[in-house]
């Protein structure tokens, strides 16, 4: 993972972190992405927020060319209105292929995304990719941001 450092002269230094990622931190921010992702496979919301940072403006995530900045804002303004509308139907909404890069408590994953639905009966699918920022917490991984595309 690369930092960057802005000295006095306002130049940027570049801080590599080399430290491996650990198969247990690997496997366990996978485990919170599927659960995550499974649970709004499952229109379930309550589920989904127990997988982020659900205060304040701690979690945040851009959809294509959508932001949300909250979990409140997105699950109240986004994933309700899309669960509760009735002329769209999710058959399929699946997330996997992870690669998974963490230092010891930051981590970023990608991860590919497969999506089959109906809007208004007319069959659709969609390929798309997934960029998820996690942090550790005394809860274990948990979701900061998602980028959706």
């Amino acid at each position: 993972m690369a930092w960057i450092r802005y000295g006095m002269t306002g130049a940027a230094t570049a801080f590599v972190m080399t430290a491996p990622v650990l198969s247990d931190d690997a496997a366990d921010i996978a485990a919170v992405l599927e659960s995550y992702s499974g649970a709004l496979s499952e229109e379930n919301v309550q589920e989904a927020e127990r997988w982020v940072l659900p205060d304040g403006a701690d979690f945040t995530i851009f959809e294509g060319s959508g932001s949300d900045v909250g979990w409140a804002e997105y699950r109240d303004h986004h994933l309700a209105p899309e669960f509760g509308a009735e002329h769209v139907t999710f058959h399929v909404y699946d997330w996997s292929g992870y690669s998974v890069n963490a230092d010891r408590n930051l981590a970023y994953a990608t991860f590919d995304i497969r999506m089959e639905y109906e809007v208004r009966g007319e069959p659709r699918e969609r390929d798309a990719h997934g960029t998820a920022i996690l942090v550790r917490t005394g809860a274990g991984w948990r979701i900061k941001h998602l980028h959706t595309s």
